[in-house]
């Protein structure tokens, strides 16, 4: 009996652990997107990358995005892209399609254990998987993962040959809404935290217009996602004025770059399959993007603790000044020396999301912790815009506040980072400001974020950017939670 209860325990794990080894994911377009054999394959691939694993660039690449079309209309386009990570090393590489057939809310990240083309089986990332289907609308959809969905699949035998014993972290996106991609974008940066992942988000561009057409619109649509912010890019997107069959990846990619810190954005080839089959009557147009960061810079930036100290300090500034009308005392800020150092800085106040003060000195005229009175009560009650903020108020209010880089003179319009840079403009004796916050408060594009910047806030007519001294800073914002 008891010999026969060891076997039986014994054939119960065997059972389990075979039950938990799912089989791979097969391949469900092969031999109609790329080759099935084999042999062919990694020649074809290998072709199509230059036959080098050398590094093509030093700069490693953190996000790429690539056609998926077949390869004999994309696969160059795309091989121009992944040879951009050859030669580098990742922990492993996240590849970010979407569904053409099935159409499901959020996203579906795939649990099996494995995918398999003709060129072998690719390990999938189980910690990954599981961190990411923890997060909000993130599931497993089978549906969309086994109904000969390409968009992913054609990405990874480029993989394979470039980047040979990667660890996959397999991704549908199943709408093409902005805040479904800023969950998935929030959930790629928490991973991003944990490990060097490469993140390929795969997108054709617009689809059966003749050559000259198409190359006008995917000049467009490219230009957004070289220059432009995500919620810029989604009020074209839904205006028609940008086309791209991968909208959900190409805004998700967006948005992690902004969480990622904006690396740089390079536009590695562009064409269409007009010129790879010589059709140029109806053609669909493809590019390969790459996002690497920037060389690091030496500007210093303050710790959290001593942010949310100035935070604390306007909040009790105001609440001292505007209750009791005892003029304030310098914060109680001497235990973070680095609030010593002159740097500019903003006070921002929202009342129920919306503004409702906000003033600050582009450049510091004193250590912050002296500054920091004085530029609160100025954004509470000298904002020329809104009534003084009265003490019943204060409750409501959520307090922002701003420390700014040195301005730096833009020497070029495409060094302009949307989403990153707040721009100063000075002609004819007037100046405006734009915060980096505005960005995404008003989703303009950078010629709307410019214009208003000429209208609204230096008085001159929109077009004067064109002929003014513009300059660029960053900020680190600190803000309250939310009351």
């Amino acid at each position: 009996m008891v010999a026969c209860a060891a076997a039986c325990a014994l054939w119960l794990i065997a059972g389990i652990a075979a039950w938990a080894q799912t089989p791979p994911r097969r391949a469900q377009v092969a031999g109609q997107f790329y080759p099935a054999d084999p042999a062919e394959l990694r020649a074809q691939v290998t072709e199509l990358l230059g036959g080098d694993s050398k590094p093509a660039t030093a700069n490693k690449p953190r996000i790429l995005l690539v056609p998926h079309a077949g390869y004999r209309y994309s696969g160059p386009i795309a091989a121009s892209g992944f040879r951009q990570v050859q030669g580098h090393a990742y922990e492993g590489v996240v590849v970010v399609g979407f569904t053409h057939r099935v159409q499901f809310t959020g996203s579906s990240v795939d649990t099996r254990d494995a995918y398999e083309t003709p060129l072998g089986v690719i390990p999938v990332d189980q910690k990954a998987v599981a961190l990411l289907q923890g997060s909000p609308g993130i599931g497993h959809v089978e549906e969309a993962h086994e109904l000969g969905e390409h968009s992913l699949e054609v990405e990874l035998p480029f993989l394979q040959v470039a980047l040979p014993g990667f660890r996959l972290i397999p991704i549908l996106i199943g709408e093409d809404g902005l805040e479904s991609a800023g969950r998935l974008a929030d959930a790629l940066a928490r991973l991003a935290e944990l490990g060097d992942y490469l993140f390929v988000f795969s997108t054709d561009l617009s689809h059966y217009h003749p050559s000259a057409e198409a190359r006008a619109i995917d000049e467009g649509t490219v230009n957004a996602i070289l220059f432009e912010t995500p919620q810029a890019a989604h009020r074209l997107f839904a205006g028609g004025q940008l086309e791209a069959c991968g909208r959900g990846p190409i805004l998700t990619s967006l948005l992690l770059a902004a969480r990622l810190g904006y690396p740089e954005r390079r536009l590695v080839r562009y064409d269409n399959s007009g010129e790879t089959t010589g059709d140029r009557s109806r053609v669909v147009g493809y590019a390969a993007i790459t996002m690497a960061d920037r060389p690091s810079e030496p500007a210093a930036r303050l710790s959290p603790e001593a942010g949310q100290a100035l935070v604390a300090a306007a909040r009790e500034t105001l609440q001292t000044s505007l209750t009791s009308g005892i003029p304030p005392a310098q914060p109680a800020l001497a235990q973070h020396p680095e609030l010593s150092r002159s740097a500019g800085l903003f006070v921002t106040l929202r009342k129920a999301g919306a503004l409702r003060g906000c003033i600050g000195r582009i450049e510091g005229e004193g250590p912050l912790a002296k500054m920091l009175p004085e530029v609160a009560l100025d954004a509470a009650l000298r904002d020329a815009r809104f009534a003084p903020v009265t003490p019943e108020e204060l409750s409501q209010l959520r307090v922002e506040v701003s420390v700014l880089t040195p301005p730096v003179k833009l020497a070029r319009l495409d060094d302009l980072v949307a989403g990153r840079d707040g721009v100063i403009l000075e002609h004819h004796g007037r100046r405006g400001v734009f915060l980096p916050q505005v960005w995404e408060e008003t989703g303009w594009t950078r010629l709307e974020f410019l214009r208003e910047l000429a209208s609204q806030k230096a008085g001159l007519p929109p077009d004067a950017w064109k002929d003014a001294a513009l300059y660029v800073f960053q900020d680190q914002m600190f803000e309250e939670p939310e009351r």
